[in-house]
C-alpha cells in the first residue's frame, strides 16, 4: 500500500514539475535567441522596423538599410542569416504536406515549411525555416505567418524596384 502511495505521488509531481521545467528551459532559449539576435544586429547598425519572434526563430527587416536578419535556434546553437534584400528576385513558400490517415479519414500534415528567396543572377536561394515538425512541438499558425512575411518581402522588393526605376530615369 505504502509503494502505491509513493508511485501516485511520484506521478503527480512528475505531470507537474516536467511541464514546468520543460516551460523554464524554453523560456531561457528564448531569452538567449533574442539576446543573439540583438547582438548580431548591433554589429551590424541594424534597426528593424519589422520583427517576430516564435517558437525558437526570430524574424526582422530594416527597411533603411534594406536588409533582412533571421536566427534560428537548434540543439543549442544559433543558424544565423542576414540577407541584402536589393540581391532578392523572387518569393516562394516551400511546403511539404503529408497525406496521412487519421482514425480512417485521409488528411494532410504540415510537415515543413519555409521561405525560399531566390537570389538575382546566379539564381541560387536562401531557405528560411518557418516550422519543421521534427524540431517543432505543434504549429502556431506558421502558414499565415509565412504568407505575412513572404507578401511583406515581395512588397519591399517592388518599391525597391519602382525607386531604382526612378532613380535610373
Amino acid at each position: 500500500m505504502k509503494l502505491n502511495m509513493i508511485l501516485v505521488f511520484a506521478l503527480v509531481v512528475g505531470a507537474v514539475a516536467i511541464p514546468y521545467i520543460f516551460f523554464v528551459f524554453s523560456a531561457s532559449n528564448a531569452k538567449k535567441l533574442s539576446n543573439f539576435f540583438k547582438a548580431q544586429a548591433a554589429k551590424q547598425g541594424l534597426s528593424f522596423n519589422l520583427k517576430e519572434q516564435w517558437s525558437n526563430r526570430i524574424i526582422g527587416i530594416d527597411t533603411s538599410k534594406n536588409v533582412l536578419l533571421y536566427t534560428q535556434f537548434i540543439q543549442g546553437e544559433f543558424k544565423h542569416q542576414q540577407l541584402d534584400l536589393n540581391a532578392v528576385a523572387r518569393v516562394h513558400i516551400l511546403e511539404d504536406l503529408q497525406s496521412k490517415r487519421i482514425e480512417g479519414k485521409l488528411s494532410s500534415t504540415l510537415e515543413n515549411l519555409a521561405l525560399e528567396l531566390v537570389l538575382k543572377g546566379n539564381e541560387a536561394s536562401i531557405i528560411l525555416n518557418f516550422y519543421d515538425s521534427l524540431l517543432d512541438a505543434s504549429q502556431n499558425f506558421e502558414m499565415k505567418r509565412a504568407n505575412s512575411w513572404k507578401t511583406t518581402i515581395e512588397d519591399l522588393l517592388k518599391q525597391n524596384e519602382k525607386a531604382t526605376h526612378v532613380r535610373a530615369a
